[in-house]
């Protein structure tokens, strides 16, 4: 990941997922990361450059090391180091790949091109991803008609699937949890090295992943320099070109910050992407939470995202702070906060009139049961008529109310019944409704998840 070797060219990938939830018992986290993964680490905080008042205000981030590994990508031999890492206020986990490789690795100048290492590195990753999906029960018959038929699902290659299911069960008696489970991951790239191996004509394609040589448009490419690193993003694509002067820590502070608002976005894509696992297993709970849950649910994404759109609550470095606005408007976290602020008001709203309808229908239960001991009450009143001798114009005036009685509970039914009908939108209407009133629309899936 260093920039020490001129030789050297390193991709960093993030993957992240969901834990169900907040975990906010941080000694009971370290204890399981420990029992799974060894002694757990905490993400350094550089003190002038980060906020005390954020810095308390948030748990800490836990990282253990895990498996180093091998894999060929973009026409070189690639060893690559990894590291769990676990974002406990926003219940996300992370599993961090450093690739590695050196010139000397390549058999020709095409298998230093960079710009296929995105293409190949999804091939590789989803021979371990769409198994997993499928044991999470997230493998749709929808999902299965869109992949690629020459990627046999039955073809398992095990990275961190398991890792993550393993880990998701430990910590399971620890969250908070929301109403639902997303298993689908999101990862971004961060491509790191020396000018002479990212070359300036390719940087490019590597921030936009398109083949060499291709450019979509004459815009130039926007650098941020933050101490001997230059910094370019497309917010799915980062690189990041360094010389021999730039230091380890450089580059570690800023892949930090690349992956705490990767974190920020993929809790928004979690929450937008909710109501639509409505037909999966936890459907029923989610579509008919209360309320006031969904209501704090909106007020726990505010908290943990208050910083977003303004920075100065993470951050007092000047430069540090500079880079943080550049890499979270490239991600359009903001935009990503207001879709799923948008989302869950539309499922709020969605929940109040199922509550509304609810006790509707127990009130007019209540109607039913009061007109049933009226009418009953009535009805026993006729034998006693007929023992007494009682006209039959008295009996038939006694009776008709009882009828009565019935008819009128049969008419406010059914008008009650048409009104709900009449006036209850569906979730998709509140949506539409929600979006033409200026709220963001959603922004495209998650890469490669």
């Amino acid at each position: 990941m260093g920039c020490t070797d001129a030789s050297v060219v390193s991709v960093y990938v993030p993957f992240k997922y969901d834990l169900g939830g907040n975990i906010p018992d941080t000694d009971r986290l370290r204890a399981t990361l420990h029992r799974l993964h060894g002694e757990p680490q905490v993400d350094a905080a550089v003190l002038r450059s980060w906020n005390l008042s954020y810095l308390a205000g948030h748990a800490p981030v836990l990282w253990c090391r895990l498996s180093e590994g091998t894999a060929r990508l973009a026409g070189a031999e690639w060893s690559y180091s990894r590291r769990i890492r676990v974002f406990p206020w926003l219940g996300v986990a992370s599993v961090d790949y450093t690739f590695t490789t050196t010139a000397a690795t390549a058999t020709s100048e095409a298998a230093l091109d960079l710009t296929a290492f995105y293409d190949d590195l999804v091939a590789w990753k989803n021979a371990d991803y769409i198994p997993y999906l499928d044991d999470c029960g997230a493998l749709t018959s929808d999902l299965q008609l869109r992949l690629p038929r020459t990627s046999p699902t039955s073809a398992r290659s095990d990275l961190h699937g398991t890792l993550i299911r393993d880990l998701r069960q430990a910590v399971s008696g620890l969250v908070e949890q929301r109403p639902f489970n997303y298993a689908f991951h999101d990862f971004r790239l961060c491509f790191i090295g020396p000018p002479d191996v990212i070359l300036a004509d390719r940087i490019w394609s590597l921030l936009w992943l398109t083949p060499s040589g291709t450019r979509a448009s004459d815009e130039e490419i926007e650098y941020h320099r933050f101490a001997d690193l230059d910094i370019a993003s497309s917010g799915w694509s980062t690189v990041i070109v360094c010389d021999a002067d730039s230091s380890q820590d450089q580059v570690d502070l800023i892949l930090t910050l690349v992956n705490l608002i990767h974190a920020q976005w993929y809790i928004c894509q979690l929450w937008i992407n909710a109501h639509n696992l409505r037909g999966g297993t936890n459907s029923s709970e989610w579509q008919l939470a209360d309320a006031h849950v969904l209501s704090a649910n909106q007020l726990a994404l505010a908290q943990d995202l208050s910083e977003i759109e303004n920075l100065n609550v993470m951050l007092k470095d000047p430069g540090l702070l500079r880079v943080a606005n550049f890499l979270e408007a490239r991600m359009e976290v903001g935009k990503h906060r207001a879709t799923a602020m948008s989302r869950l008001r539309v499922l709020e709203n969605h929940s109040r009139q199922l509550a509304d309808y609810k006790s509707e229908v127990e009130l007019r239960r209540f109607q039913a049961l009061f007109a049933i001991s009226a009418a009953a009450g009535v009805a026993s009143l006729v034998p006693a008529l007929a023992q007494v001798g009682f006209s039959y114009i008295h009996t038939v005036t006694t009776v008709i109310p009882l009828f009565g009685l019935w008819g009128l509970f049969a008419i406010d039914f059914a008008v009650v019944k048409r009104w709900w009908k009449a006036r209850r939108p569906s979730v998709e209407e509140l949506e539409s409704v929600t979006v033409n009133a200026g709220a963001p629309v959603e922004i495209p899936g998650e890469q490669g998840g």
